[in-house]
């Protein structure tokens, strides 16, 4: 039976978790467990297992996986996907030749350390080998803080040699080739409310895009130990952007993220979350289709996230939009109130602030066709923010940390511009072993 709304969720002591990750680690199949499908002498249980994540032959995922795993527990995930959903544990008992305890054991050690997916949270019941991407291993592995007292800092370190030596690489190529061959990917950038709201546009604000309305579908709200962060935090950095975990889950996923040491939170604090998360000038994103129904809200930054950071470390030569659709609203810069942040001191809060370098400086004449209309023209200060269009991506950051309000949100696409259904769903779109997924899942269809 799966938790009810309003049902207190509570984790498993920290030092339960712990000692299950110490038993395990002693554990053997008895003597007439049955012999283990695809493992042959030229491929051990990790190779398979690499091949099932489109890792094949990669040295810095198959270090990580002999890290948190032992070949028994590879050997019960990868059996997981032949047995019956609703009878998990005692079919794998009987296949392993071990007793119940033991095998509830390693799935709930999967579990802990971000591989292991059930159907029904509360129960267990219908474990999952990560069902969609190897971000779920990232995410699930790194936001929780138990591990660190067993597996860290190495954890970090074997994630950010992956992050910056293999991975970063090929999604680099991977994004630039769905940029390149136009097509179309499933996440949208997250506009800042806030800014919207004194916008002359307000009234086309739709629900699908309000984070407000995001947050007041769900009836769980929950805040994860974001892994990224964490991760370069673990590995010598700090992120630059924020010192804040802004990785809001919703529901069953926010279940999820509590079973693992996450916080359960209130809709307020969820709010309270998303409105840090946009004056900090981290970019949100959502599934680009009609829908306030998500699972979850995540926030990026150009510093530490996964899918970003190793590419304006490592090559430099990146465009964030490469990464997600934009949103229907672009800030709107009035030349006559800008004042190049003059009393502030330091960059002009806009251009530091922005993500996508589409804010820069620029000198301009008296009658610049660009002035909007303000009481009087301002030219003391001859260099004024000017937004490249063709840049943003619309989250409206600059807008709320403008000090002299020169900058407005305007909506300048039109309600078509996000689709009604979702191209995931449209497509049918299900996870392929062996095949990466992703960008270029999109190709394999």
């Amino acid at each position: 039976m799966p938790f009810e709304k309003g049902e207190k969720i509570v984790a498993k002591p920290v030092t339960e978790i712990l000692a299950i990750f110490d038993r395990i680690e002693t554990y053997e199949k008895g003597t007439k467990a049955q012999p283990m499908e695809d493992v042959t002498p030229d491929r051990d249980i990790y190779g398979v297992m690499l091949w099932r994540l489109a890792y094949q032959g990669s040295v810095h995922m198959r270090r990580l996986l002999e890290h948190l795993f032992t070949p028994l527990e590879m050997e019960v995930f990868h059996i997981l996907k032949d047995v019956d959903p609703a009878n998990q544990a005692k079919e794998l008992a009987a296949f392993f030749d071990m007793p119940l305890n033991k095998i509830n054991d390693i799935l709930e050690a999967g579990f802990q350390k971000g591989v292991l997916f059930p159907k029904d949270r509360k129960t267990r019941m219908g474990y999952r080998f990560i069902p969609r991407a190897t971000t779920q291993f990232h995410d699930g592995s790194l936001s929780n803080p138990v591990l660190d007292l067993k597996y860290g800092p190495e954890l970090f370190n074997l994630w950010n040699d992956l992050m910056y030596h293999e991975d970063g690489y090929k999604d680099f190529n991977m994004q630039k080739k769905r940029w390149d061959d136009k097509v179309s990917y499933g996440r949208r950038v997250l506009p800042a409310y806030e800014a919207i709201l004194d916008s002359p546009d307000v009234d086309k604000l739709q629900p699908w895009e309000d984070g407000r309305e995001i947050i007041n579908c769900h009836w769980r709200w929950s805040v994860a130990f974001c892994s990224c962060r964490r991760r370069v935090s673990g590995g010598g950095f700090t992120c630059k952007r924020t010192k804040e975990h802004v990785c809001l889950n919703f529901d069953a996923a926010a279940e999820t993220v509590i079973l693992r040491h996450g916080r359960e939170i209130t809709k307020q604090e969820a709010l309270d979350k998303l409105n840090i998360a946009h004056r900090d000038g981290l970019v949100g994103s959502m599934e680009h289709f009609q829908t306030t129904n998500y699972y979850l809200l995540c926030f990026c930054c150009d510093d530490c996230c996964h899918h970003w950071a190793p590419h304006v470390r490592q090559w430099g030569d990146y465009n964030a939009l490469w990464r997600w659709q934009k949103s229907r609203w672009e800030p709107e810069i009035n030349p006559g109130i800008c004042d190049g942040c003059a009393k502030e001191g330091g960059d002009p809060k806009c251009v530091a602030i922005c993500q996508f370098n589409a804010i820069d400086m620029a000198e301009l004449e008296e009658g610049y066709s660009g002035y909007i209309g303000a009481p009087g023209h301002d030219y003391t200060h001859k260099k004024k923010a000017v937004v490249d269009a063709d840049k943003c991506g619309g989250c409206l950051s600059c807008v709320l940390v403008c000090p002299t309000k020169a900058i407005v949100a305007r909506c300048v696409k039109p309600v078509d511009w996000v689709p009604k259904e979702s191209q995931y769903l449209r497509r049918g779109m299900v996870r392929k072993e062996g095949v990466t997924t992703g960008f270029n899942q999109l190709y394999a269809e």
